[in-house]
């Protein structure tokens, strides 16, 4: 009897310690999905991104988590920088990390992207096959030379007539403001469903649903499905996925990301800046943004950042600095292992 009792023990004691690393593995990797759904197709959902682990699952990537925090201490510690959010994601293993992930910032300009994304699932519906060659008139503003961040873009000629796509272009290469509001003037009510609709899709707050003064409403990892769904053509078709992302390689703006990786390097993003907090109607500290896929040959990633500071040049100088550490984190892996980020 003691010895069968004994036997048990030992059996349940071998148990627990050989189930709890694979329960606590299983934890970890415990995924979710993000599916679309239409209730005109009730037998199908199509699958828009999938989460194949936790943040824990992936201890691989802890030196790069750690280099971006020794940036982000860094510069938290000095004037002008209060708050950095990071979202890392190698697109090919789905491999990621966030540091920060769900502080909320102010999208600005970043919501450009889903102005874009609307269109072009818009056109994509058999009833508008033509919207991207429409020729609307494009309304420039009475002081052009305000351009953010700081810097002059070339604008379209105002009261002159372009296609809907030339629009797009000239709103997303150079964030031109004007191109967006002309845009926007031409939403029509499919066009505008089609924007409220990206944001039901993928579960994340929409602007149209917040408050005069909710600005900051959006984290990185929630902006950060957008290029997830572009990258994977989850949502539009192959030919607007690359059409959007070959536009977002043309970014004017290159002092935050682009800056961090070697020249030559393709990286599809776009920035937001809020630098004016009178333009708010509490009392707000300037935001800049920048977040895209990086071209890394073989094994592309996934790079948002948002900051929250008092001091523009700061922000900059960070977004930079952590583009830097990505890059050659994963140039360090990448280049030579059979696998990337092995174990």
């Amino acid at each position: 009897m003691f010895l069968s009792g004994l036997v048990l023990g030992v059996f349940v004691c071998w148990l627990v310690v050989w189930l709890s690393p694979h329960t606590l593995f299983a934890q970890q990797s415990r995924g979710s999905i993000l599916r679309q759904h239409d209730p005109e197709f009730l037998l199908v959902s199509p699958l828009l991104a999938a989460e194949v682990g936790t943040e824990a699952s992936f201890p691989e990537l802890d030196p790069v988590k750690t280099a971006m925090m020794d940036v982000i201490n860094q510069s938290e510690s000095q004037e002008g920088v209060k708050d950095v959010s990071v979202y890392y994601r190698l697109l090919n293993s789905a491999r990621w990390f966030e540091i920060n992930g769900t502080t909320s910032y102010a999208p600005a300009s970043l919501l450009k992207v889903f102005v874009m994304v609307a269109f072009y699932a818009e056109s994509e519906n058999l009833d508008e096959p033509t919207l991207l060659q429409k020729e609307i008139r494009f309304e420039g503003s009475a002081n052009m030379s305000a351009d953010k961040p700081g810097e002059v873009i070339p604008h379209l000629v105002s009261g002159k007539y372009y296609s809907v796509e030339d629009v797009i272009a000239q709103m997303i290469v150079y964030s031109d403001n004007d191109a967006l509001n002309t845009l926007l003037d031409n939403f029509d009510p499919s066009t505008l469903a089609a924007f409220k609709q990206i944001f039901t899709d993928l579960k994340i707050p929409s602007p149209t649903d917040q408050k005069e003064s909710s600005f900051d409403f959006l984290s990185v990892e929630q902006y950060s499905l957008i290029f997830r769904v572009l990258y994977s053509t989850t949502y539009l078709t192959p030919r607007h996925s690359q059409q959007a992302l070959d536009l977002l390689s043309r970014a004017h703006y290159t002092s935050g990301l682009v800056a961090g990786v070697p020249k030559g390097v393709t990286v599809a993003h776009k920035f937001g800046v809020t630098t004016d907090p009178a333009t708010r109607t509490t009392p707000a500290e300037p935001e800049l943004h920048d977040c895209g896929i990086v071209y890394y040959p073989g094994h592309p990633y996934l790079m948002c950042v948002m900051t929250r500071g008092s001091d523009f040049a700061s922000l900059q100088s960070v977004i930079k600095q952590l583009s830097g550490v990505a890059y050659q984190q994963t140039n360090k892996s990448c280049s030579t292992a059979t696998k990337c980020f092995s174990k």
